[in-house]
């Protein structure tokens, strides 16, 4: 069996250039392969979550120094 795997994506405001990651913890469909389904754990500093989501049903990120809401 597959244990969950840990990852970030970087992120890059289109707005105001603010630089950061998004922190995911992915899960494994029965110890075949990696599936995909994957849980937000957490952003870096210089943005935040809000509640809502995005079209994709993640989380909303928002960037601290402009507040624009990135894109899923």
């Amino acid at each position: 069996m597959i244990d969950a795997v840990k990852f970030a994506v970087v992120l890059q405001c289109p707005n105001c250039g603010q630089k950061g990651a998004r922190h995911w913890e992915q899960g494994s469909d029965g110890g075949q392969k990696l599936g995909s389904n994957r849980t937000y754990i957490s952003v870096s500093s210089g943005f935040h979550c809000e509640e809502g989501r995005a079209a994709n049903g993640e989380p909303l990120i928002v960037c601290d120094v402009c507040d624009e809401i990135q894109p899923d």
